[in-house]
């Protein structure tokens, strides 16, 4: 197995080309993620055909596809923090965007945001990282199992 290091490797063109593959491809999963854990307890929002379960699946597709877009077992899993992070940042800001989307005056939304932001992240937090990472650790399982 080779070994990594930061003597080992050069900073150029490559490297950010690299880097900035996985920001897109993170960012891009990560979206996907975070609006479909949005969407799953915010059921009202959905479409009147689509129930709660496609959007959990969602969740579960962008947890497999970070492994499966990705080139090797170090950039999947820096490709999965980074669309955890995305995700769940989406999933905030979706969750708290009526009070800027709605005509609430200043004091009420600084009374709101911290309890809106709570419940986001209280509420979204677990099925959010068990769907995610389930799916993901699952599509870890199945490449490896399928690779040898």
């Amino acid at each position: 197995m080779a070994e990594r290091n930061l003597a080992g490797t050069r900073f150029d063109f490559g490297a950010v080309r690299g880097r900035l593959r996985l920001l897109a491809l993170g960012t891009l999963t990560g979206v996907v993620a975070g609006m479909g854990s949005f969407m799953f307890l915010k059921d009202q929002f959905l479409p009147w055909v689509v129930t709660e379960t496609w959007a959990l699946a969602l969740v579960g597709v962008a947890g497999a596809y970070t492994h499966f877009l990705a080139d090797d077992l170090a950039e999947s899993i820096a490709l999965s923090l980074v669309a955890v992070a995305v995700g769940l940042a989406v999933h905030v800001v979706a969750w708290i965007a009526p009070l800027w989307l709605l005509a609430y005056p200043p004091f009420a939304r600084d009374l709101l945001l911290p309890k809106m932001v709570g419940e986001a992240v209280a509420s979204g937090l677990p099925p959010y990282l068990l769907t995610f990472y389930g799916s993901y650790f699952g599509a870890l399982l199945l490449g490896g199992y399928l690779e040898a």
